[in-house]
């Protein structure tokens, strides 16, 4: 018998995920692995969710590992969706977890910029979409926000959110070059303190009718982590975020 504490085994699910959902609370997450044929084996949290026809493959800021959705992934949960967040193979420590992925990748020699880390959410797509038959939304943070706007445009991926996206990279425009070719629904904030500079500028060539853009009225920050502030802005992001999911 199955409880409702229970993440369960979701028919949907496949592989690593079914193995994580049913040993895994709701709410809770387990640690998986994505092995590519060819490539860098990543490591990832699972946050299922039995009732969930939705999942959110959630991609970390710089210097950053997954527990950068320690606390924002149950909250999605909660909402009604499953998540999977994942260690790229450029990232640090953040809320006492390691990113495994970037410990393998320079155990490898291989390169940790920004751009490199482009595969690495390829791979976790074509991992979720070959092991469950949930809708795919993809959501990035700082960097990993400005890669989701391009490697969204698989066409498994049918929503895009970007916290924070900018021209990280070390070609100038490089960003607003690929992301005016994303058509399909995106949400795209920042902080208030970069949202008109660094935001915007992205938001501006992108096909207009496909983009909810969010910019906070209060205090906020950089990248996912502006979610976890406790402040009125705060809560608005989350409301117009969610609304966003919703649609």
């Amino acid at each position: 018998m199955c409880f409702s504490v229970v993440g369960c085994k979701n028919s949907s699910d496949n592989g690593e995920l079914a193995r994580v959902s049913s040993e895994t609370e709701l709410g809770k997450s387990g640690v998986m692995s994505i092995k590519p044929k060819d490539g860098l084996e990543l490591t990832a949290d699972y946050y299922p969710n039995d009732k969930a026809d939705k999942i959110i493959i959630l991609f970390h800021q710089a210097d950053y590992s997954r527990g950068e959705y320690k606390e924002i992934a149950p909250r999605l949960v909660q909402e009604g969706f499953a998540c999977l967040a994942v260690d790229l193979r450029s990232g640090g420590l953040v809320n006492e977890v390691f990113n495994e992925t970037a410990k393998r990748a320079q155990g490898q020699s291989l390169t940790t910029e920004f751009i490199d880390s482009k595969p690495d959410m390829r791979e976790a797509i074509n991992y979720v979409a070959a092991n469950t038959d949930k809708e795919i939304y993809i959501w990035g943070s700082s960097y990993s926000a400005g890669l989701a706007l391009i490697v969204g445009r698989d066409e498994r991926v049918k929503k895009v959110i970007a916290f924070s996206p900018g021209e990280y990279f070390q070609t100038p425009e490089y960003l607003r070059e690929e992301a005016a070719a994303l058509n399909k629904p995106s949400f795209i904030t920042g902080g208030i303190a970069e949202y008109d500079n660094v935001v915007k500028p992205i938001i501006d060539v992108m096909i207009p009718h496909h983009v909810t853009a969010h910019k906070p009225t209060g205090i906020s920050d950089h990248g996912s982590k502006t979610l976890n502030i406790n402040a009125a802005s705060t809560d608005e992001t989350w409301a117009a975020l969610l609304s966003f999911l919703r649609k």
